[in-house]
C-alpha cells in the first residue's frame, strides 16, 4: 500500500487531470483521497507546495509509464521506441489524467513563473536519465536527438488526446523518427 503522501498526490493528480487547476484545493484532495479533513494541508502547507509535490509525483508516474515496473529500458533504438510507444499508449489511455495534469501544471507554470525553480530539478532529472538512455542506444548527437524525440512524443500525445487515431501505432512512428536520426546500431 502506498504511503499517505503518495495517496494524496495521486488524488491531486487525478483532480487536476479531470477538473483542471481550478479543482485543486487542499479540501478537494482530502475528499478525493478519502482522508480526514486537513490531511493534505499537513503535508503541503501551501498551494505551491502541493503543485510541486504533484510535479514530483507525475515525474515518477511518467517514468514508470515508459519503463514499466522494472524501471528498465533496453538501450537500443528498438528498446527506446518501445518504451516511448508504451508511454504514449498509457499517456492517452489509462494514465490520461496524469498527462492532462502535467499539461495543466505546465500552463500554470507559464502563467506563474515563480513555480519554475521548483520544476527545474525534476526536469533536469528526467533529462539526465533520458540523455543517458539515448546515448547508450546509439545516438550520434544525444542532446539534439533527445530534444527532437521529446518534442515529437509530446506533440503526438497532445494530438492523440485531442484527436485520437483509431489505429495508433506510436512505437513504429517513433522508431521511424529514430531511424531518420541515424543512430549507430552496432
Amino acid at each position: 500500500m502506498a504511503d499517505r503522501r503518495t495517496v494524496l498526490l495521486d488524488a491531486a493528480l487525478e483532480l487536476v487531470g479531470t477538473q483542471g487547476m481550478r479543482g485543486l484545493t487542499h479540501r478537494a484532495v482530502d475528499v478525493a483521497a478519502a482522508v480526514p479533513s486537513g490531511s493534505t494541508s499537513n503535508y503541503f502547507r501551501t498551494r505551491e507546495a502541493l503543485i510541486l509535490g504533484i510535479v514530483e509525483r507525475f515525474i515518477a508516474r511518467e517514468r514508470e509509464m515508459a519503463t514499466g515496473p522494472d524501471d528498465d529500458v533496453d538501450p537500443s533504438p528498438q528498446g527506446v521506441a518501445e518504451a516511448l510507444g508504451r508511454f504514449v499508449h498509457r499517456a492517452v489511455g489509462p494514465d490520461r489524467a496524469v498527462t492532462l495534469a502535467r499539461y495543466a501544471i505546465l500552463v500554470e507554470t507559464a502563467q506563474n513563473p515563480a513555480l519554475r525553480p521548483g520544476m527545474a530539478p525534476g526536469a533536469a532529472q528526467v533529462d539526465a536519465w533520458a540523455l543517458d538512455l539515448v546515448t547508450r542506444a546509439g545516438s550520434r548527437d544525444p542532446a539534439r536527438d533527445l530534444g527532437l524525440l521529446a518534442n515529437y512524443v509530446t506533440g503526438l500525445v497532445l494530438h492523440e488526446l485531442a484527436l485520437p487515431s483509431p489505429e495508433l501505432d506510436p512505437t513504429t512512428r517513433i522508431r521511424d523518427v529514430i531511424d531518420l536520426l541515424d543512430w549507430d546500431h552496432s
